[in-house]
């Protein structure tokens, strides 16, 4: 039997009070493939604690640039309830011991999780920019040894020798990833969207960002020639409304 390959995302906050110098992560994603069955399975954890987080979140225009941020403040325990952003407040330092003291708890949390999804006869661990889960498996303890880990974003800038990473907003664009209410597709690949997982399945939630990453993966790898061209007009038209967007040389000639 094949091994099973597992793309994994983790969405990450920074802890409130702290101007992002203390970070939690909040929730991971996985998507499990079974090359013998073609199969998907899904799982994920939301890591809730009753600790305010700070998270940030990029508005894209429709080729990924980004136009603007938006901030949002809530409790890892009520995270539909958030609150009103203050730039001046500070973490004391019995509540910086206290962040501590959840952020390790959340990373045993984590430790369990893996530990449980070693038993699915997994060969292999994807990720999209895999170092900051990585650095996060080893502080907590999360053991990859054995594992053939592999990093979609540097693979697709080795092959296609680009000069700077591609984020995964801009590569689902180019591998046209698509949502409906029972199907999860691309380009040249569509899968059936288990019910209950339907409404965590969107850009920048876990699992949902791990399902981008198995389309993206699926495309690149097997349809190479096409994916490259998509990515290539992609970055051209990325390119050229970023120089559109820059002021010409003389435009700030007598400003003051």
């Amino acid at each position: 039997m094949t091994p099973g390959i597992a793309y994994i995302d983790m969405e990450f906050a920074g802890i409130y009070g702290t101007h992002q110098s203390m970070q939690i992560p909040i929730e991971i994603g996985v998507i499990i493939h079974e090359p013998d069955t073609d199969a998907l399975s899904f799982t994920g954890k939301a890591f809730n604690r009753t600790i305010d987080v700070e998270l940030w979140k990029n508005i894209t225009d429709d080729v990924g640039k980004r136009i603007e941020g938006q901030r949002r403040v809530f409790n890892l325990a009520s995270p539909g309830h958030i609150k009103v952003f203050n730039k001046k407040f500070h973490l004391g330092m019995e509540e910086c011991k206290k962040a501590r003291r959840i952020i390790t708890s959340v990373n045993q949390d984590l430790q369990k999780f893996m530990q449980a999804l070693n038993q699915r006869k997994i060969g292999t661990l994807v990720f999209f920019a895999s170092r900051r889960e990585m650095e996060t498996f080893q502080y907590s303890r999360v053991k990859t040894d054995g594992f053939l880990i592999r990093d979609l974003q540097e693979e697709i800038r080795s092959c296609f020798h680009l000069k700077e990473h591609v984020s995964l907003d801009r590569v689902s664009l180019v591998t046209n990833f698509r949502i409906t209410k029972s199907a999860i597709s691309s380009a040249h690949f569509s899968y059936t969207l288990p019910e209950k997982f339907r409404y965590l399945i969107k850009p920048h939630m876990a699992i949902g960002d791990a399902t981008r990453m198995f389309f993206i993966d699926l495309e690149f790898h097997r349809y190479p020639e096409e994916f490259g061209e998509c990515l290539t007009g992609h970055i051209e038209e990325y390119e050229r409304r970023k120089m559109a967007e820059k002021p010409a040389p003389d435009d700030d000639k007598g400003q003051f």
